[in-house]
């Protein structure tokens, strides 16, 4: 949002170049009235404000300042709340848990390790040895995708994950016993829990982003999921077949021939005046 110094509500060539610079990066014009209004002149729209989706948009608008500015002061509401994570596979680990330890040591016995006794290469030695202890890892603890389903949570603290597990009890012990005095509590614990927890992310969120390098700032709302667009739905009126004969002709060319030809043939004409 600022001040472009064009105004919109005229039908000039500054305004129609905004406008189509604007659309060209995929944003949208939040609709303000006048918002200059200057002594003897007419009011103009010059302070304006792009957004990339007018959905989050929570409120926006316009505050006369005549006191101190022939500019009205324009303040914009954007809903921050991060969108729900999906599950994504980013890495393979082994599950070292549910190993059974002798079966991996009967299977361990009946390796051959005489090639890592008898191997006097130090660096061939820890190789045959790292080889083999995959294959009995590969066995007994295979690789498997591990989904990542919550984003960081930094400002998660040792008070707020103590009362976390005493929802969680809380929450057992409502289900093993659906009482009056057993949801009462659950309740008030689950409600201490959310407010500490919206708390602490607002104060995290406020301390990342005030006084901060505007790379930095964008940085971290992108790291939240703030700022990517949602997927528009292509519309069902698109006709392909025009598409299509759009992009496959060359209508420019011509066009741009018939206004070389008509300056070649202005410029004639302005010689053979001259000479005459």
């Amino acid at each position: 949002m600022g001040d472009l110094n064009t105004c919109l509500l005229k039908n000039d060539h500054r305004s129609r170049k905004l406008t189509s610079t604007i659309e060209s990066y995929n944003l949208n014009i939040l609709p303000l009235n006048a918002t200059h209004h200057f002594p003897d002149s007419s009011p103009s729209l010059l302070d304006l404000i792009f957004v990339s989706n007018p959905i989050l948009v929570h409120k926006h608008g316009q505050i006369p300042a005549d006191a101190f500015s022939y500019h009205d002061l324009i303040f914009l509401s954007y809903k921050l709340r991060p969108p729900k994570v999906k599950p994504q596979i980013l890495m393979l680990r082994r599950n070292f848990r549910g190993i059974d330890v002798e079966s991996l040591s009967a299977d361990a016995a009946e390796l051959d390790w005489n090639s890592v006794y008898s191997e006097r290469d130090i660096h061939r030695k820890v190789g045959l040895f790292n080889s083999l202890l995959t294959q009995l890892y590969d066995v007994h603890a295979p690789t498997r995708p591990v989904k990542v389903k919550h984003l960081p949570s930094p400002w998660l603290t040792d008070e707020i994950k103590l009362i976390i597990e005493t929802k969680n009890r809380a929450k057992a012990k409502l289900r093993l016993c659906d009482s009056p005095l057993a949801r009462e509590k659950y309740k008030k614990v689950r409600n201490r829990c959310n407010t500490l927890c919206r708390d602490a992310q607002r104060r995290h969120i406020h301390k990342s982003v005030e006084g901060g390098d505007p790379f930095k700032v964008w940085k971290f709302l992108k790291s939240l999921g703030i700022g990517k667009q949602q997927k528009q739905p292509l519309s069902a009126d698109l006709n392909i077949d025009l598409l299509n004969q759009h992009f496959s002709c060359h209508p420019t060319f011509d066009q741009i021939d018939c206004g070389r030809r008509s300056r070649e043939e202005h410029h004639v004409c302005l010689v053979q005046s001259h000479w005459l």
